[in-house]
């Protein structure tokens, strides 16, 4: 799982064009692909709570989480 998540970082910033290393902005050709991409990291959030090991409180889940809410704040622009 833990490879999984190291994956799905390295995805996210590949789909990113820096134009300020502080402020990272989205290409918008790469939109399907952070759609894409978002929906795997809920996929997988909610695919480790259901095996009913892992909690919301849990490290990885936090991480999925923190990375849901950037690939959704990177949608909006």
């Amino acid at each position: 799982m833990a490879l999984r998540v190291c994956r799905l970082k390295e995805k996210t910033s590949s789909t990113t064009v820096v134009e300020n290393p502080s402020n990272p902005v989205v290409d918008n050709s790469d939109s399907n692909e952070l759609d894409d991409h978002l929906l795997r990291l809920i996929e997988e959030r909610d695919s480790l709570l259901r095996t009913g090991v892992y909690s919301r409180s849990d490290r990885v889940v936090a991480d999925l989480d923190q990375q849901i809410r950037k690939a959704e704040s990177q949608r909006r622009r």
